[in-house]
């Protein structure tokens, strides 16, 4: 990427200043030196401000990008300083380079020393390995280091001569195509070049462009090398090839006062759907994934009075998401090919990838599963499509399989990818193949994280409680669901086989017992005693969370429920783990009786006024010990109910029947969209306000839509039919051993079955 100094409005922070011949905000730094040649990879139009990165895509679209903000007399350098294929940023001042590996988030930069004050730096590939090499002009005199940068390591000088008179903008390219980097100079049209470093008094010279324009170098087509450009105004004029310079393509961006003019390399695509951060290095092939044939089923006949509310119900949600949401969240960027969801950093991961994922897989269920009727949703099929396929695409971008400096391989991130996975699932025939690769790589990346990962516990074998108020069992059970669903969308993979192995192994440690840690009881072929390490659940089916007695928590067996669907889905049988001790845990909604006062075994006493959860003929929800999330949530245990009342064959659980269960509490979730002072779709209050107090949660509304939407999906699997149980033998290498011992602790009496 270059630009010149000549008539260079400068990127210097705090001010804008004019000069000529000056200063350079952006160094030259080659294409051949940020991606690996070939046809899928060229050089587009970008500008380069005091904070950010804006540029034109092959297919004419914009996306913009933060950068680190430039101090005073910074220049900016972009290059692949780790041989990763991706272009990132980096700054030099006064001899000392910052440079980042990321390009979706930044981090802490490497840090290194070359050259010194008033240099201009250079940047290219001089050997042709694909790593950007670092160097320093100071005046006619070129000086050159090889990379990669280490960490507290100075480059030492490779190469040093002297070429042109010192007048002339520096630049550098691959003039030749040969995969490495030469050096040149631009001034007034006039471009000389030198096609090694090896040999720099071997030069050419070359016409192109005009005295006042700002020269660029990038390769413009994606074959045989860097060509030049120079940007005039808003136009920039491109030719493919440095040696026959002429006007292969003109394209329009224009800058502002603060932005200068560069190259940056992204996928070689005129449509809208290459991520431009992405680098060459993916996992996994879009062609492990097997579409399902069981979609598009009108079902809607056979659902019954209360299956055709939750319907209306899931299509409420569809509409806030696809109006008024869409207008307030997505509107103003409805522009750009990609969503930049991780540059605003006061957000969590969680909150710019978990939101946007929720409402993906929401709408995406309605659309296959026949929960979208356009006169209720209030929007046209077409219109559903490009929303989950927009939404779809900009979270596997930004994954970190993806773009260097992505989100994902952390805590819940496998519970995000599984909803955006599935969500693309759902709707893979209308993804370009690009999406398909970057969902892929996602998923595949998470699945495999997660392959050889032990169950988390809450406690060991012999009682002791290992995190006090913290049960795993939602974690286990989300990393469960999300192993099960890879397996079921890509059965070519590789790994299938030991994904969802690793989903039994999860799914039997997320709700366990105590006395399961000494069962004899056979699941999927291991013996419980021989599975498990620890358990995660009282003996009567109660979890402790946020230290309390916690029914939220509790319910989240049903990600065991859902990893279910995607089996019925895929046309395969559930393995039986998906429902060790699903009874249980559901039975105790309406069987287990809290005495107010009583002393509680997560610590403090049970709330008034006492009884169950679940209370009978009424829709109102008793948390035992307070609910930090607000009291007002409904859609989760209406999807609860829905999956235990579509496998209640497997659950054998007493108590309240799951159907009437269902009824109360979709009855209580279109009462709460009823009384939210507006009839948009939305389930709490349009008052903020209110809504905080009903559901503290910053995605409530996406929480309950997507509960909503595994509800009706659940409802739609039952009427597909349920298979019989996979009871085959599900074991990882290496998972099964015995106990780890731990000493007895003062929790143990506690968990004494």
């Amino acid at each position: 990427m270059r630009v010149t100094r000549r008539r260079l409005i400068p990127v210097v922070a705090g001010t804008v200043v004019a000069l000529v011949a000056a200063e350079m905000s952006v160094a030259p730094t080659s294409p051949a030196a940020s991606a690996a040649r070939g046809r899928h990879w060229v050089g587009v139009p970008a500008l380069l401000s005091s904070d950010g990165l804006r540029a034109e895509l092959p297919s004419g679209r914009q996306v913009r990008y933060a950068l680190p903000a430039l101090p005073v007399g910074g220049v900016r350098v972009l290059g692949d300083w780790d041989g990763d294929h991706a272009e990132t940023t980096g700054i030099f001042l006064d001899g000392q380079w910052q440079l980042w590996d990321q390009v979706q988030r930044l981090g802490p930069p490497l840090t290194t020393t070359f050259g010194q004050s008033g240099d201009v730096p250079i940047t290219g590939d001089w050997n042709g390995d694909g790593v950007t090499d670092l160097g320093v002009v100071r005046g006619s005199e070129w000086i050159l280091a090889r990379g990669p940068v280490r960490a507290h390591e100075n480059p030492s000088v490779w190469r040093r001569f002297t070429f042109g008179d010192g007048t002339g903008v520096p630049v550098s390219g691959d003039w030749d195509g040969d995969g490495t980097d030469g050096v040149g100079t631009f001034s007034d049209g006039t471009w000389r070049l030198a096609e090694s470093v090896d040999a720099p008094r071997r030069t050419m010279t070359r016409s192109y462009g005009a005295s006042g324009d700002r020269p660029v170098v990038g390769d413009w087509d994606g074959v045989d090398g860097d060509g030049l450009g120079v940007q005039r105004d808003s136009t920039w004029y491109l030719s493919s090839s440095a040696t026959r310079p002429r006007t292969t393509a003109k394209r329009t961006l224009a800058p502002t006062a603060d932005e200068a003019p560069a190259a940056w390399t992204v996928a070689n695509t005129t449509g809208a759907t290459t991520c431009p951060t992405s680098t060459q290095d993916r996992v996994g092939e879009a062609g492990w994934v097997v579409p399902s044939s069981l979609l598009d089923s009108k079902v809607g006949a056979r659902v019954g009075r209360v299956g055709r509310q939750v319907q209306g119900s899931l299509e409420e949600s569809e509409r806030y998401l696809l109006n008024s949401q869409f207008e307030t969240k997505w509107h103003a960027t409805s522009g750009a090919a990609y969503l930049d969801l991780l540059t605003d950093g006061r957000d969590t991961d969680e909150i710019q990838v978990r939101l946007p994922a929720m409402s993906a897989f929401t709408v995406a269920v309605g659309l296959r599963t026949g929960a979208f009727h356009p006169a209720r949703v209030g929007a046209s099929r077409q219109a559903g499509h490009r929303y989950v396929d927009r939404l779809v695409r900009s979270i596997a971008c930004s994954h970190a399989s993806v773009s260097p400096g992505g989100w994902g391989r952390g805590w819940q991130t496998a519970s995000w990818a599984m909803l955006t996975g599935a969500a693309a699932w759902l709707e893979w025939s209308r993804l370009s193949p690009q999406t398909r690769v970057d969902v892929t790589s996602m998923v595949v990346t998470e699945a495999d994280r997660l392959s050889n990962r032990a169950p988390g516990y809450w406690g060991r074998r012999d009682g002791t409680i290992v995190t006090p108020g913290d049960t795993k069992a939602e974690e286990d059970a989300w990393n469960a669901s999300m192993l099960a669903f890879a397996a079921a969308m890509m059965p070519r993979a590789p790994r299938a086989a030991v994904w969802r192995a690793q989903s039994a192994q999860l799914a039997v440690a997320a709700y366990s017992t105590r006395r399961d840690t000494r069962s004899s009881r056979v699941v999927n072929g291991v013996r419980l005693t021989d599975r498990l390490r620890g358990f995660n659940a009282y003996p009567d089916g109660t979890v402790e969370n946020h230290q309390r007695i916690h029914p939220d928590y509790a319910s989240s067996v049903q990600l065991l429920w859902t990893a279910a669907d995607f089996d019925r889905l895929a046309g395969r049988s559930v393995p039986e783990a998906m429902f060790h001790n699903g009874g249980l845990v559901y039975s105790a909604f309406s069987r287990h009786h809290y005495v107010a006062g009583a002393a509680s075994p997560a610590g403090g006493r049970f709330a008034d006024p006492g009884g169950t959860v679940y209370t009978t003929g009424h829709s109102w929800i008793y948390y035992p010990q307070g609910d930090d999330w607000g009291t007002a949530r409904r859609a989760h245990f209406l999807s609860l109910d829905a999956h235990a009342k579509v496998y209640a064959r497997y659950l054998h659980a007493r108590g309240w029947a799951a159907d009437q269960a269902l009824r109360w509490h979709e009855a209580a979730q279109r009462a709460l969209v009823a009384s939210s002072g507006t009839d948009d779709g939305r389930t709490y209050s349009v008052d903020p306000s209110v809504a905080a107090q009903q559901d503290t949660y910053p995605g409530r509304e996406e929480y309950a839509a997507q509960n909503l939407a595994t509800a009706w999906l659940a409802l739609y699997v039952g009427e597909l039919g349920v298979s019989r149980l996979d009871r085959s033998t599900l074991a990882v290498p290496g998972t099964t051993r015995g106990p780890a011992k731990a000493p007895a602790g003062r929790w143990a009496a506690r968990l004494a079955p």
